[in-house]
Order: structure tokens, then C-alpha cells, then sequence
């Protein structure tokens, strides 16, 4: 049966019975009973789900399959629909539901692929055999007992709710690409999350590549072009390959910095608002095994950020890149050979097709030693009579192993032990973690699955032309592979080949704190910076981010008792004050003399030779108060300013590497380029008939499920709330509603590690469901606007004092 009930009263769902015997009768898919359920013979769940008064989903279950089970149930509620699209893109279904030329739902790392690219990659990947490969090895590589348990319980709660007829969502009602799934779709969306700053980026450069045709002669390298083309296209490529929008800020804090002594954590990380990489909040709790809370990435049936009862920890997109690329030397006359010390190895081909619904179409991929081969314009990167390029991923060996880590990171009590299973499994794939526990030790580590490349290697092996200007560009490596010795190294007791053991990447526990915001591991913390690590890993001594800098100056003044909100040191209410703030580090460091130079020079001609009066601009600036609170009023013109502000002297002081937090400052005023982007701003705004005075509430927003709009704090200069929203610059955002909020701060908690528990608050800034229907649609980002925060309960107490809350109890045969 299929109960329901509110604290407080209680009310029966009638036809569950029926609707989840459908449900188990659907189990089996075309892949066969074991890929689509748990195998074997049927088996009972039962499963609780809490959801409290935000939406947050608290599911309990005596065992990993159950708990699969009622986490896949409760997320469909929210989220049944986009998960269910993202599926069709893992099983390469693409081009025939959606049409070739469309764009695939996966916003991260800044790219997307067409339908019909996407496709030819993920049928590659199925028919590569990497599902069985890892399925039958032994951990750490393949799955713990009780990883497989909770996947395989995700897929039958999945199937169970697409079958019990209880779905709401218009988006994917009578869609004919809505169909149960298999565990090998499940295992594939993790590989889809793990690749994202990886070979996810080059998913259209590997469909891109082809050998040259037969009698051709193609020679053509970047060498043939002029030194300024050839520093344009690395230049392109370096900005290509950076994480842009994909970012976040951790700070861990130890016993030092709090007032009462307790290890506390903020989590922020900034990820798209729509498409799959979403995170969705819950607790999942097996009694004695398992008990996390905080929030995952849709389709990963584990807490990827979160809390227990003595730790709690998150992460930030690290510097650390998880690829190489490899050149390839061809042998002469036959372009799909190349040589490794002399001696010719044909590559491998593979050749999948893709129904597109009209048709099918097909690609041949071609692999080496080192990888795919791949076409990257951007970098001067073509295959050749004479010579290709492939790239080499160290994340494509985290199918489970990822997976593994997540469970025994849950498990852990306090940042020694997490950090030991970090060193173990090394499968954090493009994150930096910070962490603190109830003992008052903060933790900082940029350990993961990082190729084996140290300077040594960079040095000896990275050929001449383009490869060494992608390198000084961007910080790409590419190798030679035309000899074995470029191969990445090998550290003894690491779980795969190839990868730096911990004691190679950076990591520290400390008593006071530490922050990271995107930038190297360099200034965890600045009273100790790290020396240098692999330049892989990231780089020292170089410029640092505004939240970086931001972070760190609001940590001091925190610590001090100088910002104004209390006493010295941290509790959890000056903490999230701190983050509400809203400061933006740029208009701290520019705004002034900007205004100064704007008066100046009322009258300035913009790009398009409009002379523009900013007369308005100097009035609107000089009254912004340099936040991105929703009042800031001419916060919105900054922003747009800076969004046009050139990127070379723009800074009246340069960086200098023994002031790091303090340094560029000023505004390079006799650059003209300066007032040009201010006087093109002012024209953008004009033309779009907002105020020069307008406030990011009156511009950036959240659309509602009824065509309202929720309006949203935060902004995109230097602020540590950072937003991202649509400002009519083209791209994949091109279409959308100008203001319309589509990455920047997601889930944010503040957690406290006390003796008798944890307390966290927290927010999920997009809310918990994309189903327009669902009462969680829009709900936390109202909280958000309002400057609210939502209680995270986790004790028995706490989730018994949740008086708004729904109990859900699933039992199916």
C-alpha cells in the first residue's frame, strides 16, 4: 500500500496497490530484468519520505535499494521530467525525439552540443563497453555492495513512478521519449556529471574529427598563419576551456575563528539554474550505515554536498585540470596510424549510428592509446596527413568509483577521515573540497583524479608551435605521443594508472579557516600559501579572482569584529550575514574613480560612433551603493559596464604577487576604451527602455509557473553571491528574456558542527522541482528574494518539531 499522511492529521491515496503492481510488472526493460531492477526475484520496499515544510525530502530505509527507492519516488515529484529528457540524451536518442540540429539540455562548463553530436558520443560510449567493465571490477574501480544497492533501487523508484500514473508535469506528458530506464542509463549520467569539465567540453571536437582525404596533401598547422592569428585562436581556446560561469565559494571554519569553538562550513556553490545539472535537497538515512543531508546533482543517488552529525563539507570547481591532449605523429601515407618510438599502431575504429527520426546517420570514431582523436579549430588543432590530436580523461575511469568515494565521504566523522578517503579513492572529479567538523579542524584539499603531469613532464614533452602557445595561453598540456615516456606517471597505491597520489596534490587542516573561490589552491589560506604543485593542478603567484580576494577580506573583517554585524568571530546567523551582503568587489575597487572620470568627460562616443551624454550614467553610478542587493540602485548599469569594460588596461595598479588580495586595484581612466563600454552600456539600456538608475530587483528575475517573476539579489561583478543573468549578448542564452537569472548561486547551507548535532540553514535559490505543478516550484527562490532562510532539519528533534510536515510511507510487492 501507498500511504500518506500530515503531521497532525492524516489522509489515505487510494489505488497505490494497483498503480505499483503496474509499476513492478514494468521493471523489465528491453535491456533485460538485471539492467532494469535489482535482479533476482521480486523484493519488498519500504521506504519513508519526509518532505518538511521547504520541500526538503528526509527519506529513511532500512536498506541502500529501499533508500534508492523512495530518493528516486520523491525527486520524480519534483523533477520527473527533466531527468527523463537528460535520459534520452545518455541513451543517444537525441536526434530522433528532439530533431539533429537541437541543443542538448546540459548547460555546464559553458558549452552545448547538437542533438545529432551528443548522440554519436553517447552511443559511442555505450557500445566502448565501459558499463560491463566496471560493473565486474572489483572496488575500488567498480561499485561498493551498497553504491549498486542505491542505484539500482533509483531505477525501480524511478520506473515505479512512471508507471503508477501519478506524473503531473505537462512537459513530458504522452511524450513518446518517456520510458523506463536501465541501471546502465543511471551509470551513465554519472559519467555525464563527472566529464563535465572534461571530455564533455569536446564532444563536438571529437564528432568533428576525420582523416584527411585520400590524395589530398592536408598539412595545414596554426604554422602557416601570422603570430597575432595564431595568438587569437590559442587566446579563443584558453577561454573555451575555462569554467566560466561554472563556479562557487567554500568556507570551511575551525575553532579559532568561531565564537563558541565549533567547526562550521558555508556552501555556495554557483551552477546553472535549468537543465540537468541542478541540485535537488534531501536527507537520505540508512539507520547505522548512512545518514547525509544536503543536496546532489539530479540523477546521482548520493549527497554530493552536505552534513552528517560531525562533518560537514562542499566544494568549489578547482583550477585542476582532469585531460590532456596528446599529439599524434602519423605514419606517412596512411593518416589512421601513428607511431609511439618508432613503431606504427593502427588506431581503433568505432562505428555507431543515430536513428534521427528520418533516418539514421552514422560516425566512426577513431581511438589511441591516448584517447579519441579530436578536431579543435580554436587551438589549431587538425588532423593531418601528418599529424592529429587526441585527448586523454582521467575522470573516464569514475563510472563507480566516484560513486564509492561519495558513500565513504557520507560516512566519515571528522576531516582527517575524509580526507583519508579522498586520498584513497581519488575520484573527485574537477572539485576542490573544504570541510569542517565537530572537533573544530577545517579542511582544505584539491585531491582527486588528476593526470600524473608533473613540471618535469610539461617540460620534456610538450612539442613546439601550438601546443606550447595553448599551454602559455590556457594551461592546457598537450604531450608528444610519438614516445612512450610522455605518458602521464604512475604514484604507487593509487586506485587506477596514471594519477598523482594525494601526497602530490594540496591539501591542509587548519584551526582557523580556509577559503576557496575558484582560484589554485595557492591561498587557502593566505597567512600560509601553499608552494607549488604541478602546474596542472593550478598555478601560484598569479592574479586572483574578485571573490577570492572578496572572501578573504570579509573572513578577516569577520574575525576581527570590524564588519559592523557583532562581536568578534563566527556564529551561524553573522555567517549568513556575511554572505548577504552582497558586496561587489569590482564597484569597491572601481566605482569611484569611474564615476570621476564620467564626469569628466560627459560626452563620449560610443562603438557603433553614437556620441553619447552620460550625464545620467554619472548621476545613476555615483548613487550606487556597490552591492547586489535588490535596491542597488544603477547597480544593473555597472554591471553592464563591466560586462563591456576591456579586458587590457583596465587596472591603474598591475598585480604584484606579494600582495595578492590587495592587488590590480584602480581604473586605468586614460584608457578610452574605459568610457567607450560605459557609453555603449548606457545605449543597451536605453534600448531596452530600462532606467539607468535600475536596481538589479527591477532586472534580474526568476519566472514563476504562473508567468510571474520573482526578482533576485546577487550580481556578476565580483559580488560572492554571484548571478548570472541574460543580458542580450548572444550565445546559447540568446533567446532568453533579457534579466532572466540562469546561473550563480544554487544551494546555499551554513552549517554549524555542535556537540549534540548539527544546525544548518540553508536554500536552494531556483527551488526544489522543475515540474511547473509542483507547490516547490518557486518557493525557496521567494525565500531567497526575501533574504530568508530555510531550516535544515536533521535530529530526530529537529524533523519532530517540523510541524508542516508530509510523511510518505511506499510499500510495493
Amino acid at each position: 500500500m501507498h500511504t500518506q499522511s500530515m503531521v497532525g492529521r492524516s489522509r489515505t491515496l487510494r489505488g497505490c496497490v494497483a498503480s505499483l503492481a503496474v509499476a513492478a510488472a514494468m521493471l523489465v526493460s528491453p535491456a533485460g530484468p538485471a539492467a532494469a531492477s535489482t535482479g533476482g526475484s521480486p523484493r519488498a520496499h519500504s521506504v519513508t519520505i519526509r518532505r518538511d515544510a521547504d520541500g526538503v525530502v528526509h527519506v529513511t530505509a532500512a536498506n541502500f535499494t529501499d533508500l534508492g527507492y523512495g530518493e528516486a519516488w520523491a525527486f520524480s515529484q519534483d523533477n520527473f521530467c527533466t531527468l527523463a529528457n537528460d535520459f534520452v540524451t545518455v541513451e543517444g536518442d537525441r536526434s530522433r525525439y528532439f530533431g539533429p540540429t537541437g541543443l542538448t539540455l546540459n548547460y555546464s562548463a559553458g558549452t552545448q552540443s547538437t542533438n545529432l553530436d551528443s548522440d554519436f558520443f553517447w552511443k559511442w560510449m555505450a557500445a566502448s563497453g565501459i558499463v560491463d567493465r566496471t560493473l565486474h571490477a572489483a572496488p575500488p574501480v567498480g561499485p561498493l555492495p551498497q553504491v549498486l544497492d542505491v542505484y539500482r533501487g533509483f531505477v525501480d523508484g524511478y520506473n515505479a513512478y512512471l508507471a503508477s500514473g501519478r506524473r503531473n508535469d505537462p512537459r513530458c506528458a504522452h511524450k513518446p521519449w518517456v520510458h523506463p530506464i536501465t541501471l546502465t542509463d543511471l551509470l551513465l549520467r554519472g559519467v555525464q556529471i563527472t566529464t563535465e569539465a572534461s571530455s564533455a567540453q569536446f564532444v563536438t571536437d571529437e564528432v568533428a574529427a576525420a582523416p584527411p582525404p585520400a590524395g589530398t596533401g592536408s598539412t595545414t598547422t596554426t604554422g602557416s598563419q601570422s603570430g597575432v592569428e595564431r595568438a587569437a585562436l590559442v587566446a579563443d581556446f584558453g577561454a573555451r576551456v575555462d569554467n566560466g560561469t561554472m563556479g562557487s565559494n567554500g568556507i570551511g571554519l575551525g575553532s579559532q575563528d568561531t565564537a563558541n569553538g565549533n567547526g562550521m562550513v558555508l556552501a555556495n556553490p554557483h551552477f546553472p539554474w535549468r537543465g540537468t545539472e541542478r541540485f535537488w535537497m534531501a536527507q537520505l538515512d540508512v539507520p547505522g550505515s548512512y545518514d547525509v543531508e544536503g543536496g546532489t546533482l539530479e540523477g546521482f543517488p548520493l549527497i554530493g554536498i552536505g552534513f552528517n552529525q560531525h562533518l560537514a563539507w562542499t566544494h568549489t570547481v578547482s583550477t585542476d585540470f582532469r585531460f590532456t591532449f596528446y599529439q599524434l605523429h602519423l605514419v606517412p601515407g596512411h593518416p589512421t596510424s601513428y607511431l609511439v618510438d618508432g613503431k606504427a599502431y593502427p588506431m581503433t575504429r568505432r562505428t555507431v549510428v543515430v536513428d534521427t527520426g528520418h533516418g539514421t546517420r552514422s560516425h566512426t570514431f577513431y581511438s589511441t592509446r591516448w584517447g579519441n582523436v579530436l578536431d579543435v579549430p580554436q587551438a589549431g588543432y587538425h588532423w593531418t596527413d601528418t599529424t592529429a590530436y587526441a585527448v586523454d580523461d582521467s575522470t573516464m575511469t569514475d563510472l563507480t568509483r566516484a560513486a564509492n568515494q561519495y558513500l565513504r565521504m557520507g560516512q566519515a566523522t571528522s576531516v582527517a577521515q575524509l580526507l583519508k578517503v579522498e586520498s584513497t579513492y581519488l575520484a573527485i572529479p574537477t572539485f576542490n573540497t573544504i570541510a569542517a567538523d565537530d572537533t573544530g579542524h577545517a579542511l582544505y584539499a584539491d585531491v582527486g583524479n588528476t593526470p600524473n603531469v608533473p613540471l618535469s613532464l610539461i617540460d620534456s614533452c610538450t612539442p613546439p608551435g601550438a601546443p606550447k602557445l595553448v599551454y602559455a595561453a590556457a594551461g592546457v598540456v598537450t604531450l608528444d605521443g610519438s614516445r612512450s615516456a610522455c605518458a602521464w606517471r604512475n604514484d604507487p597505491g593509487t586506485p587506477v594508472p596514471g594519477i598523482f597520489d594525494a601526497a602530490h596534490e594540496p591539501h591542509v587542516i587548519r584551526t582557523d579557516y580556509v577559503e576557496n573561490s575558484n582560484d589554485s589552491y595557492w591561498l587557502a589560506n593566505p597567512s600560509a600559501p601553499f608552494p607549488a604543485y604541478s602546474p596542472i593542478i593550478g598555478a601560484t603567484g598569479v592574479t586572483q579572482d574578485l571573490r577570492t580576494r572578496l572572501g578573504n577580506q570579509m573572513i578577516a573583517a569577520r574575525v576581527a569584529g570590524t564588519d559592523g554585524l557583532g562581536p568578534p568571530k563566527f556564529t551561524l546567523p553573522t555567517l549568513q550575514k556575511m554572505w548577504e551582503g552582497d558586496q561587489s568587489m569590482e564597484a569597491q575597487l572601481v566605482l569611484q574613480p569611474l564615476v570621476a572620470a564620467c564626469r569628466a568627460t560627459p560626452q563620449v562616443k560610443a562603438s557603433n560612433g553614437t556620441v553619447v551624454d552620460l550625464t545620467g550614467a554619472c548621476t545613476a553610478l555615483a548613487a550606487y551603493n556597490g552591492t547586489g542587493r535588490l535596491d542597488a540602485a544603477g547597480g544593473w548599469l555597472f554591471s553592464e559596464w563591466v560586462a563591456r569594460a576591456p579586458s587590457s588596461n583596465f587596472w591603474a595598479t598591475p598585480f604584484n604577487s606579494s600582495q595578492p588580495l590587495t592587488t590590480p586595484s584602480g581604473l586605468d581612466t586614460a584608457n578610452p576604451a574605459i568610457l567607450r563600454a560605459l557609453a555603449d552600456a548606457v545605449l543597451s539600456l536605453q534600448a531596452r527602455h530600462i532606467p539607468l538608475d535600475a536596481s538589479y530587483g527591477q532586472v534580474q528575475f526568476k519566472p514563476t509557473a504562473s508567468g510571474g517573476r520573482i526578482p533576485i539579489p546577487g550580481c556578476d561583478t565580483g559580488c560572492f553571491n554571484a548571478i548570472y543573468a541574460a543580458d542580450g549578448s548572444g550565445g546559447v542564452l540568446a533567446a532568453d528574456p533579457y534579466g532572466e537569472v540562469y546561473d550563480g548561486s544554487s544551494l546555499v547551507m551554513t552549517t554549524e558542527l555542535t556537540p549534540s548535532g548539527p544546525i544548518s540553514q540553508g536554500i536552494l535559490t531556483y527551488s526544489q522541482a522543475t515540474n511547473p505543478r509542483s507547490p516547490f516550484f518557486s518557493n525557496m527562490t521567494s525565500l531567497y528574494s526575501q533574504g530568508r532562510w530555510a531550516s535544515l532539519p536533521y535530529t530526530a528533534a529537529q524533523l519532530a518539531a517540523d510541524r508542516g510536515a508530509t510523511v510518505t510511507t511506499l510499500r510495493a510487492p
